[in-house]
């Protein structure tokens, strides 16, 4: 334990990440060098540097890799498959050692090319569902046309349980249609909404018995316009669900219609006219309170490409839906991101919200057009929804698509699909603090965690 006065411990909390600052030090880590770890009779985990404590009080990450291809193939087709790699749920389960085991995988089959929504933990943290967005591929296939379209079909959701963190296996898979696209869980956890590419499968909504399974559907409504749907977002009070249209760029709002003395969803309803956000929108999330909505313009078509100031740069929309069915949708404001931007996730207590951008990271290493920098962008959400953009914060890796807060939203877990570097190839989780207040900021921690190349989503077990 470091001296001197400015030493002090940290307020006790519960399985969210925290730091220990000593003397003047800033940051999550005071000093690269970690010299020793301790698990206390708390459950908190000591990290000892050179230069002070710092401590990790969680209790797993897990996340996905999509072994099938490098990032590089959504630029040149090219999918540089590492021998023997398969795609992986891994599990890292605190507390960790500096030289600790590996991390434990189980082969699960998973795509980074669908919805950044492609894992939902079970309201209980004991199982994990994943989606199956593209197949494996075979072992001779080396190069497709496109790394989006061309790659084997997908069709079923994988069902992994994780009571016992250290011991992760899978318990059952089940088919949901042709490229499943994301999943998202309801607020209480007893339905999933899944939707997929496959004519009549658009949308379902599936009820789970108490073990997980599904044992009922609800489908689309047959008044909704046909269309592929690229993101549905339940509402926090489980009643609404928000879904985008991928070809017309619309979005719209679902009631779910509950029998009485169940409660259980009868059916859903359309809610509202569609309203048009952006160019290309992505993944949608609300705020905590059911407030705003939050929708990225990834700003993907080729007439936004085709611009004259067109520079890569994205768009983030804020979205006030009317929830009783008699007035319109609007859109509130928007505020420019960061180039290329990916996922981004809000703040639990629903002030911030925290952008990831890819920039030109994901391009083939000999493209000169290539970037070795990523960045987050760091939004601030008024009670007006006034969007206010604090601030863009650069990091190294390759195509960075997800970003999770802890509990408290004192600090973020980063997905890094790969590095750049030689030899065998790994992907990464990496750390950022938070530091609230009027004037919010971000701090990048000094520890990263590897995990296999192609990580693309992941969640914090609280």
């Amino acid at each position: 334990m470091p001296n001197g006065p400015s030493t002090k411990f940290a307020e006790e909390t519960t399985r969210v990440f925290k730091t220990f600052k000593a003397q003047t030090y800033e940051g999550s880590l005071s000093n690269n060098d970690v010299l020793s770890l301790f698990k206390d009779s708390r459950n908190k985990i000591w990290i000892g540097t050179s230069y002070g404590l710092n401590w990790i009080d969680a209790k797993a990450i897990i996340a996905i890799s999509d072994a099938d291809m490098a990032a590089s193939a959504y630029t040149d087709g090219k999918l540089l498959k590492e021998k023997g790699a398969k795609d992986a749920f891994t599990v890292i389960n605190f507390p960790i050692e500096k030289y600790g085991d590996e991390p434990k995988n189980v082969f699960v089959s998973n795509s980074s090319t669908g919805n950044i929504k492609s894992m939902v933990l079970s309201e209980n943290n004991k199982l994990a569902y994943i989606i199956e967005s593209r197949g494996v591929t075979n072992d001779n296939l080396n190069e497709v046309k496109n790394a989006i379209t061309d790659l084997p079909m997908g069709s079923f959701v994988t069902v992994v349980d994780i009571s016992e963190l250290s011991q992760p296996k899978v318990l059952f898979k089940f088919p949901v249609g042709k490229n499943p696209i994301g999943i998202e869980k309801s607020p209480k956890g007893d339905y999933l909404a899944i939707w997929t590419e496959e004519s009549g499968k658009e949308l379902q909504v599936m009820e789970l018995d108490n073990a997980g399974k599904p044992i009922r559907i609800i489908n689309k409504p047959a008044t909704m316009q046909s269309g592929k749907i690229s993101d549905i977002c339940w509402h926090p009070d489980g009643n609404f669900v928000a879904y985008t249209l991928e070809d017309s760029r619309q979005v719209g709002l679902l009631k779910t219609v509950r029998d009485g003395p169940t409660t259980k969803i009868i059916r859903l309803d359309i809610s509202g006219s569609l309203m048009k956000v952006g160019n290309f929108p992505g993944a949608g999330q609300f705020t905590p309170n059911g407030k705003f909505y939050l929708i990225p313009d990834l700003k993907l078509g080729e007439d936004a490409k085709s611009a004259p100031n067109y520079d890569g740069t994205g768009d983030m929309f804020v979205m006030k839906f009317n929830y009783d069915g008699t007035g319109e949708h609007f859109l509130l404001t928007k505020i420019k991101l960061g180039e290329k931007p990916q996922g981004f996730s809000i703040s639990p207590d629903g002030n911030l919200a925290i952008v990831v951008n890819a920039r030109k990271t994901f391009y083939a290493w000999e493209n000169p057009l290539l970037t070795t920098k990523a960045s987050l962008t760091l939004l601030k959400i008024p009670d007006d929804g006034m969007l206010q953009n604090i601030g863009e914060y650069e990091f190294e890796g390759i195509l960075p698509e997800s970003v999770a807060f802890d509990k408290n939203g004192e600090n973020i877990a980063v997905t890094v699909f790969d590095y750049f570097n030689y030899g065998k190839h790994f992907g990464g989780i990496e750390f950022w603090k938070v530091n609230k207040g009027e004037k919010p900021s971000l701090q990048k921690q000094a520890i990263k965690y590897y995990v296999p190349r192609g990580v693309h989503a992941i969640k914090v077990v609280k």
